[in-house]
């Protein structure tokens, strides 16, 4: 890869980096909502760029030239790309195949960690196979609605053609990508006798305990006390003894149904992951008993060493370790917060950290590869290597989670969408515990719907006089909220009858009940003597109906509680 720029693509480069810097802007701007005309408008000019960008590119090929690729467009076009991708969803066109970019690139990443940590299940395999299968049926039926279309202008038709043919060529390259890693990992799996399985899952799981723990920050550690985490490292250690014991007298595991080329490769597979189990788990008592990250890094193997070049590598490496640490815990806080602080862009600058770290991480790894050091100094710094790696594992899965948890809706209705969930939440809560006991329960339920069913003109929710992406979706939230608050009416109703069907039948002599209703109760002497009691003290001020309210409309308006 260069970063050089050739004299015949610089003026489209130019027109990329504009390309880049107002999408950046849009990004960065949280006083208006991204408009998603304006990301179609956009987007055509990107696909126009690109198909001048391959028309140029072909013309050099013919003249004899060698293209040195990938060359500085291509990182521009990528970025992009991400950015675009990332407006889509902010728009809620989450359905769309422009939209599936940022997906894919992240799938793409996971995959490439995956297999180069192998540490990793059919568990961890499965969800990502099943959404590169939904990507490529996204990008099917994109196709197949651009031949349906009627189109009377030549010329349109011809630009609509070859932007739908970059659009096709750029995902799939990504899509096709992303499915021959998934094949690679998935022979992985084919390589292992079926009964040896299972022994193979265990360890991966307990590699992969490990391995979360010691990423944790010492704050998220500090939660487990010194006697639970002696307890769990012994059943950590209690498992790995029996796992052990499963070897026959030569060291090997055993397989009934395995092939003789099988069973050798199983051998190395699980003596190999036995061997990183127990050496991590003395990497993590070492880290309970320390006080911070430096201290771990300091006493894995190299606190004794002269070399310092080891040393600087190991400096560099904790610097990446910080950095993750750091970039994790933001993303955890997301996930909590995603539904009222997060806009999908955002994540467009976790994406760079990222890969200003992947960068970095690679050209460490190549140092360690080509550098001599004692054997122990070259153990502990591919240890430090591997713990990196699944942090930055830990980071892009995070960022998939994300964005697959990205509602089909508009960042402009977002608000209301989280209001409508709440409320639905809510609902299904009271449902959930048997129910109401009376109709005032229900009433700020109510109240908050029909202000929100209010908030539409025509069936649709308008915001500065447009049609935001997710009508449908907000639609329907608020018409099962109200089926849900008709069955608690009918299901109060049922319950009042047999209340009352089990009351006539304890009947007093006089034919009274001994039960004291609701309008008893209310109208009792007690009871206003209690409210009376309650505003003792009051100022006749007050009352005053014509004093000024501190709150006004919008506030109660825009109450997420309701």
């Amino acid at each position: 890869m260069t970063k050089m720029v050739p004299a015949y693509e610089r003026p489209l480069y130019e027109q990329f980096n504009k390309i880049y810097n107002t999408l950046s802007s849009l990004k960065n701007n949280r006083t208006k909502y991204i408009n998603s005309k304006q990301i179609y408008g956009i987007y055509d000019e990107f696909l126009s760029l690109l198909h001048e960008l391959t028309l140029s590119r072909k013309d050099e090929e013919l003249k004899g030239i060698t293209l040195n690729l990938p060359n500085a467009n291509d990182m521009i076009i990528d970025d992009v790309w991400q950015l675009l991708s990332l407006c889509f969803v902010t728009c809620g066109l989450i359905k769309f195949a422009p939209a599936t970019y940022s997906s894919l690139s992240t799938v793409y990443k996971l995959l490439i960690h995956l297999k180069e940590c192998k540490v990793y299940t059919a568990d961890d395999i499965n969800p990502i196979e099943q959404r590169l299968k939904e990507i490529r049926d996204i990008i099917d039926t994109s196709e197949a609605q651009a031949e349906d279309e009627d189109i009377i202008d030549e010329h349109e038709e011809e630009v609509m053609r070859s932007h739908k043919r970059e659009e096709s060529l750029l995902l799939r390259n990504k899509l096709q990508q992303c499915e021959q890693l998934l094949n690679d990992i998935k022979d992985g799996f084919k390589k292992l006798p079926s009964d040896l399985e299972s022994t193979n899952i265990e360890l991966l799981q307990i590699r992969k305990s490990l391995f979360n723990y010691m990423t944790k920050t010492n704050n998220e550690a500090s939660f487990l006390t010194q006697n639970d985490f002696n307890v769990a490292l012994d059943q950590v250690k209690s498992k790995l003894k029996e796992i052990e014991s499963r070897r026959d007298s030569e060291g090997k595991f055993v397989s009934k149904v395995g092939t003789p080329e099988q069973v050798d490769t199983a051998q190395s597979v699980l003596n190999g992951l036995l061997d990183d189990c127990n050496n991590l788990v003395n990497d993590v008592s070492i880290q309970k008993n320390t006080n911070n990250i430096s201290d771990m890094f300091q006493n894995l193997d190299l606190s004794d060493s002269d070399s310092s070049k080891a040393k600087s590598l190991v400096k560099q490496t904790q610097d990446i370790y910080t950095s993750l640490i750091e970039v994790k815990s933001k993303l955890e806080n997301l996930l909590i917060t995603r539904r009222w602080t997060m806009r999908e862009t955002d994540l467009y600058t976790f994406q760079k950290q990222l890969k200003t770290i992947e960068d970095t991480r690679v050209k460490l790894k190549q140092e360690i590869g080509v550098q001599e050091f004692a054997p122990n100094q070259k153990s502990s710094l591919k240890k430090l290597h591997m713990l990196v790696l699944y942090l930055l594992r830990r980071c892009y899965s995070l960022i998939y989670k994300l964005l697959e948890g990205s509602e089909p809706v508009s960042e402009s209705l977002q608000p209301i969408h989280n209001q409508l969930s709440t409320v639905r939440r809510c609902l299904l809560e009271i449902k959930r515990v048997d129910g109401l006991n009376n109709l005032r329960d229900i009433y700020p339920f109510q109240f908050k719907l029909a202000s929100l069913d209010n908030l539409r003109v025509d069936g649709k929710f308008i915001i500065n006089g447009q049609i935001p992406e997710g009508q449908g979706t907000l639609n329907a939230l608020l018409a099962e909220c109200f089926d849900i608050l008709h069955e608690l009416k009918i299901e109060l109703e049922e319950k009042e009858e047999q209340k009352v069907a089990s009351n006539s039948s304890s009947l007093t002599p006089d034919g009274k009940t001994d039960d004291i209703t609701d309008d008893d109760d209310i109208n009792s002497d007690d009871e206003v003597e209690l409210k009376r009691n309650r505003y003792v003290g009051f100022n006749e001020a007050d009352y005053d109906k014509t004093s000024a309210s501190d709150l006004s409309d919008e506030e109660y308006e825009s109450n997420d509680y309701y």
